[in-house]
């Protein structure tokens, strides 16, 4: 039996298949959801009644949070917690990196280690185990979680010490995935209008330039069906390209491109709240 016992918070449509696999890979768990614990847990978990029940049974605790709020109040709770002096937490949420860096500030003073481990790879990766962990913290930390990362997905990478590069990168992941989505969508409505075939069309990308993850994956399984149901709220990706924007104006680069996409996205969640990210297709292709 391993020896860590594993915290997850937040067990919503990336935490709850994420924490299935860790439960299912043999580990002790303790779990909590706001919305709702006991219907989400994974068999065999013990459920418990705060983010302090967690963290103090716990020896590492992934974080799984839809908001910055949210991210930012679970972030007080631990500090505010009786940990361990083992206790690792670490946040597969995409919070930004000045975020994770206070993060990283707040728990180093109460001497709780801190890593980023944002995935890629959605809902479905969450199921499968295939996801991407970005991780970026200190290397024997990265060794440690090796284990659990291997449970949860396919790719693990160590991009660096300094607390939020792995929230950059997700971000620079983000940005290319979520304007891409858009960029289809606006390409694949002008070749409908002229009255060629989504599917010809998405077989000619896919051998083409203009191929995708969007064109190969996003496409044939959600929107060419019309069941529009990637897992994937539009809220999410509007948070996610937010951060982008938000940092990138920090930081003094240019991101002329992600504010369109952005605005285009607030445009679409403004109209339509509570949809799928794979909902704007029709937005686009009807909004003429």
């Amino acid at each position: 039996m391993p020896k860590e016992v594993v915290g997850f918070i937040g067990l919503g449509n990336m935490g709850k298949p994420m924490s299935e696999n860790v439960s299912r890979a043999g580990y002790d768990m303790v779990v909590f959801d706001i919305a709702g614990t006991a219907e989400r847990a994974p068999e065999g978990a013990a459920v418990a009644a705060s983010v302090g029940g967690v963290v103090e049974q716990s020896t590492t605790v992934f974080l799984s949070l839809p908001t910055l709020a949210a991210n930012s109040e679970v972030i007080k709770q631990i500090a505010d917690s009786d940990v361990s002096a083992e206790l690792a937490v670490v946040n597969t949420s995409t919070v930004g990196a000045s975020a994770a860096a206070e993060s990283h500030q707040q728990l180093s003073e109460k001497g709780v280690g801190y890593a980023d481990a944002p995935v890629s790879g959605g809902a479905s990766g969450a199921q499968n185990a295939t996801l991407t962990i970005i991780f970026s913290g200190d290397a024997r930390l990265f060794t440690r979680l090796q284990p659990l990362f291997d449970v949860i997905g396919a790719n693990s990478f160590n991009v660096g010490s300094q607390p939020g590069q792995g929230q950059r990168m997700k971000m620079v992941n983000n940005h290319l995935a979520i304007s891409t989505l858009l960029t289809t969508s606006e390409a694949l409505a002008y070749g409908e209008a002229g009255g060629l075939d989504m599917k010809t069309m998405l077989e000619i990308l896919n051998v083409s330039s203009g191929r995708s993850y969007t064109t190969e994956h996003i496409f044939p399984n959600f929107v060419l069906p019309e069941t529009y149901d990637s897992g994937g709220p539009a809220s999410i990706i509007r948070k996610d390209i937010g951060l982008f924007v938000r940092e990138s104006i920090a930081d003094g680069c240019r991101h002329s491109l992600a504010r369109a996409t952005l605005d285009l996205i607030e445009a679409f969640d403004d109209e339509n709240p509570d949809s799928d990210q794979t909902d704007i297709y029709p937005f686009i292709r009807d909004k003429k």
